[in-house]
C-alpha cells in the first residue's frame, strides 16, 4: 500500500486560493485527498478547481475571515456536512508587512496577529473538535494507542530560526513564533485522540508575495538568494513533499510536536557581511 495514499480523506487548507497554500492543496490532491479551502479572497485561482478533474477528487471553496471565530466555526461545520469528515488541517493563511520595530504601527500588530495567530488557532481548534467528535463516535472517550484520527500542520517560518538583515519584520516574526509555540502543547493535548500536530517552517519561497517583492525590491530578493546555500529562492513544489510527508500517517505517524525547517540551508551558515 502506498504510504502517501490519502484517498477518502478530507483536508481543510487555509490561504489556498493561491500561493503556497495552493501548492500544499495540490500536493494533497495528488495523493487523492479531497480539499476544502478557506480563504478571504472572493474566488480562488482557476488552478484550484483544476485539481478536481486532474486528480479525481472533490474541491470546495469557502470564502471567509479566519480572524472571526464565529465564521470559522460555521465554515468548518459546513465542511463536515459537505465532506462528512476532516482528517487534515493545514494553516497556510498569513500576512507580513515590512516595518521597522521602532515605528511598527498598532494596526500592523493587530492585523498580523489576528490573521497569523488567532486565525490559525481558530481554524485548528474547530478542525480538531471535528476530529475529536469523529474519534469519540468510533472509540468512545477512551484513549486508543493505535488511533490515527488526523493531523494538523501550522505554517511557521524561517524567520523564527534566523533573522535576515534584509527585512524588518519583527511583528511577523513574533507572530510566527507564537504559531510555532502552539505546536507542542496542542500536540500533547490532542495526542490522546490520535491527532498529530506539527509545524512547517519554509524558507524563502517564490510565492505571489515573493514575485511582488521581486518587482518592487529586486535587491531584497537577491539578498534572499545569496543567503541560501543553493543561491536561489525555493519553489513552492519543493515544499510539497514535506507537507505530504507531514500529513501521511503511514509516513510520519511517529512524528508530532515538532517544527520541520525547510530553508535551502539558509540557517546553516554565517551569511556574508552586508554593507549598509
Amino acid at each position: 500500500m502506498d504510504m502517501y495514499d490519502l484517498r477518502g480523506k478530507t483536508a481543510v487548507v487555509t490561504g489556498a486560493a493561491r500561493g503556497l497554500g495552493l501548492a500544499f492543496a495540490e500536493a494533497l490532491a495528488s495523493a487523492g485527498c479531497n480539499i476544502a479551502v478557506v480563504d478571504i479572497l472572493p474566488k480562488p485561482l482557476d488552478a484550484l478547481y483544476e485539481l478536481q478533474s486532474k486528480y479525481d477528487i472533490i474541491v470546495k471553496y469557502y470564502q471567509g475571515d479566519i480572524t472571526s471565530q464565529t465564521q470559522v466555526q460555521e465554515i468548518v461545520s459546513q465542511v463536515v456536512r459537505d465532506f462528512e469528515r476532516i482528517d487534515i488541517n493545514i494553516n497556510a493563511a498569513g500576512v507580513v508587512t515590512d516595518q521597522a520595530f521602532l515605528t511598527t504601527s498598532p494596526e500592523n500588530i493587530q492585523r498580523t496577529f489576528a490573521v497569523n495567530v488567532n486565525g490559525s488557532f481558530f481554524v485548528a481548534q474547530a478542525c480538531a473538535n471535528a476530529m475529536v467528535n469523529r474519534y469519540k463516535s468510533e472509540h468512545g472517550n477512551v484513549p486508543t494507542k493505535n488511533a490515527t484520527t488526523g493531523t494538523i500542520v501550522f505554517i511557521a517560518s524561517i524567520a523564527t530560526h534566523i533573522v535576515s538583515s534584509a527585512q524588518q519584520i519583527s511583528c511577523y516574526t513574533a507572530s510566527k513564533a507564537a504559531v510555532k509555540g502552539m505546536v507542542k502543547p496542542v500536540a500533547m493535548e490532542l495526542s490522546r485522540y490520535g491527532i498529530r500536530v506539527n509545524s512547517l517552517s519554509p524558507g524563502y519561497t517564490m510565492t505571489d508575495m515573493m514575485r511582488d517583492l521581486q518587482n518592487r525590491q529586486p535587491d531584497l530578493v537577491k539578498q534572499f538568494e545569496g543567503e541560501t546555500l543553493f543561491g536561489r529562492i525555493g519553489l513552492p513544489q519543493e515544499l510539497q513533499g514535506a507537507i505530504l510527508w507531514l500529513c501521511s500517517d503511514r509516513a510520519s505517524g511517529w512524528y508530532t510536536g515538532q517544527d520541520l525547517l525547510l530553508d535551502g540551508g539558509a540557517s546553516s551558515w554565517k551569511h556574508p557581511v552586508i554593507s549598509n
